[in-house]
């Protein structure tokens, strides 16, 4: 991102809406069983990559992201914070806080948290991850350092204020370490507490979530009769209204093409997002043309190689060689 880029402005949605939305999409995240070693504590009591004060702009920060209300803790309150700093000095520890062991936790019976044991990476994926975590130190330590700089207050402000400061920044460097924070801050709420958040599960307790329940599993009766608990009250008009035009989006392979092209940064996914949005209404218009003259796919197809990074462009270089 250069000083040219155009910012984009993030969504910044309701506390009923961020929890409806991660109870109704959460992720599964596999472990899988590789050779022991030993489990890195996390927070004050291990090595950070970031300063103290840069940690509390941190928390500052992912405060506003997903916050607190009503006695409901918000990603300052479950660590989501701590999580970020443990995955930025990732490779300050052997083998690095990258992947989770398996198969189980020691939150549903095993006598043993496999959880805890970090994986060795092969060459390959060390060399991968150590590109990913330094561009992620010097993006969030580039951003935090121009936040502190331009409001000098920032982790002391109210709430509103802080959200209004990282709503209205034009800086680059602060708004490029949110494209990062946004996500990170929802995987350290209500991730895998190995992994540096979601301390004491509050995450997921606070979504209703019960976390991972193997190997003890589920008895019959709770899978012929599981509870029956009511959904959140959404205002389903306005989430139409809204969200309408993106459901044409909700495709496993539209998903994954939008997330593999953001590379985890939310500024990136919603601008991708909002490019295939603004040109909806001329694909339906040429896909109605299409229906008229016989050939309606003509134009979806068009969306989906768009949205899929250009697939046939890949396709025709490959067969030119």
């Amino acid at each position: 991102m250069t000083p040219d880029t155009p910012t984009t402005a993030l969504p910044w949605p309701s506390r009923r809406g961020l929890l409806a939305g991660a109870a109704l999409g959460a992720v599964a995240l596999v472990a899988l069983p590789g050779l022991p070693s030993v489990a890195v504590p996390v927070g004050r009591d291990r090595n950070r990559y970031l300063s103290e004060e840069q940690l509390a702009t941190l928390a500052a920060v992912v405060d506003r992201v997903v916050p607190g209300e009503d006695g409901t803790p918000g990603a300052l309150e479950v660590g989501a914070h701590e999580s970020i700093a443990a995955l930025l000095g990732a490779f300050r520890t052997d083998p690095p806080r990258i992947y989770a062991g398996g198969p189980f936790s020691d939150r549903a019976g095993s006598r043993v948290n496999h959880f805890e044991r970090f994986l060795p990476l092969d060459a390959y994926e060390q060399k991968a991850w150590k590109r990913k975590v330094r561009r992620f130190q010097e993006t969030y330590t580039v951003g935090l350092d121009a936040l502190a700089a331009s409001t000098p207050d920032f982790a002391a402000l109210p709430g509103p204020a802080r959200d209004l400061v990282l709503q209205s920044s034009q800086d680059p460097a602060v708004t490029a370490m949110m494209g990062l924070a946004v996500t990170h801050a929802f995987e350290g709420t209500w991730g895998a507490p190995e992994y540096g958040g979601n301390r004491d599960t509050l995450g997921w307790q606070a979504i209703g979530f019960e976390g991972d329940r193997q190997p003890r599993g589920y008895t019959e009766d709770e899978v012929l009769n599981p509870p029956l608990e009511p959904l959140p009250v959404l205002d389903v008009t306005g989430a139409l209204a809204a969200y309408g035009p993106a459901l044409a989006l909700a495709t496993s392979e539209a998903s994954m093409g939008l997330l593999a092209l953001a590379d985890g940064d939310a500024r990136v996914l919603a601008d991708r997002v909002q490019a295939l949005l603004g040109d909806a209404a001329g694909v339906l218009d040429d896909v109605a043309a299409g229906v008229r003259d016989g050939d309606p796919g003509g134009a979806l197809g068009e969306l989906l190689d768009g949205l899929l990074g250009g697939r046939d462009d890949r396709d025709t270089t490959e067969a030119e060689r």
